[in-house]
C-alpha cells in the first residue's frame, strides 16, 4: 500500500471558484502522483458523504466542489489534509480520495477579495467642455461589464463553461487564473484586464494562459488567441502584442457627461 498525504490551507480563489489545488502550503506540488488528467474521482468526507470530482490538469481537482465546500462547512482559511492511496479499489468506477478537516474556520473569519476603496475622480482640466473622458476605476466594474457585453469587444464572442458547468470567469488554471475565458465559433479567446501590470508581465502571463487553454482545453486544430483589455496607450505594450500573432488589444473609455433638468426630463419623455 502506497499511501500520499499533505496539507494545505484553502485559499480564497479556491472557495470563490470550488476547486482544489494539489499543492501544499510550502508550494511543492503532488498532482503528477494522482491519477491523470479527467479521471473520475471520489472525494471521501469525514460525514461519510461522497463528492464526484475529476482531475484537472496537472494539479487541481475541479467537479462537484461547491457542494464538497457547502457540505463539510470549507472555507478559505480551513486546513485539509488529501490523502491518496494508490492501491485503493475504484467506487463505481472512480478513484478515491480521502479530504479531512485538520483545522476548521467559520465563513466570518475569512472573506472574498476585498473591495477596492473607490478612488476619487481625477479632476477635468477643460472644465468647460461639453463631456469629459474618465477611466473606470474598479477593475471588477470593468469585469462585470465585459462578462455582461461580450458582444463588444468582438462580435460573435461568448462566455466558455466547460464540461462541468464552470463558467469562464476568473477560469482556475494550473498557471494562474484567466480573466475571462470566451468562445467564438471554434476559437478559444481570452480575456485579460492589465491591471496595472507591466507589459512584460501581462503579454507573459497571457501566453501561459494560452498554452494551458491549448494543453488542456482546445483539440485539433482549434484556435487559442488572446485580447488584452487597456485603457491607456502604450507603446511598450503596442510592440509586445505586436510579435505575437495570436494577441491583439482592445482600449476601452467611458464619457461622463452632466446635463441640466430641462434635457433629463426632455429625455426620460422620448
Amino acid at each position: 500500500m502506497a499511501v500520499l498525504r499533505f496539507e494545505r490551507t484553502i485559499s480564497e480563489a479556491e472557495e470563490r471558484n470550488y476547486y482544489l489545488n494539489l499543492t501544499d502550503d510550502k508550494g511543492e506540488r503532488y498532482g503528477t502522483r494522482f491519477p491523470a488528467d479527467r479521471t473520475p474521482l471520489y472525494i471521501l468526507a469525514p460525514s461519510g458523504r461522497r463528492y464526484k470530482a475529476s482531475k484537472k490538469g496537472d494539479s487541481q481537482i475541479w467537479g462537484a466542489l461547491r457542494s464538497w465546500y457547502r457540505g463539510e462547512n470549507v472555507h478559505a482559511g480551513t486546513v485539509v489534509a488529501i490523502s491518496y492511496d494508490t492501491d485503493a479499489t475504484p467506487i463505481d468506477e472512480r478513484i478515491p480520495i480521502t479530504i479531512t478537516t485538520i483545522q476548521q474556520v467559520e465563513p466570518s473569519a475569512t472573506s472574498s477579495a476585498p473591495v477596492e476603496a473607490s478612488a476619487p475622480a481625477e479632476p477635468m482640466e477643460e472644465p468647460d467642455i461639453e463631456g469629459a473622458e474618465v477611466s473606470l476605476k474598479f477593475e471588477k466594474d470593468l469585469e462585470d461589464f465585459i462578462v455582461e457585453n461580450l458582444h463588444l469587444i468582438e462580435s460573435g464572442l461568448s462566455l466558455y463553461y466547460d464540461e462541468e458547468g464552470r463558467p469562464g470567469r476568473q477560469y482556475p488554471t494550473d498557471v494562474g487564473t484567466i480573466d475571462v475565458l470566451c468562445k467564438n465559433q471554434n476559437d478559444y479567446v481570452l480575456v485579460e484586464l492589465k491591471k496595472g501590470r507591466t507589459s512584460d508581465q501581462v503579454v507573459g502571463q497571457i501566453s501561459r494562459y494560452i498554452g494551458w487553454v491549448k494543453e488542456f482545453i482546445a483539440e485539433g486544430s482549434q484556435r487559442v488567441r488572446g485580447i488584452i483589455i487597456v485603457h491607456d496607450f502604450d507603446p511598450k505594450l503596442k510592440y509586445a502584442v505586436r510579435a505575437h500573432d495570436s494577441l491583439q488589444l482592445k482600449y476601452y473609455e467611458i464619457q461622463l457627461k452632466f446635463i441640466d433638468e430641462t434635457e433629463a426630463i426632455n429625455k426620460a419623455g422620448e
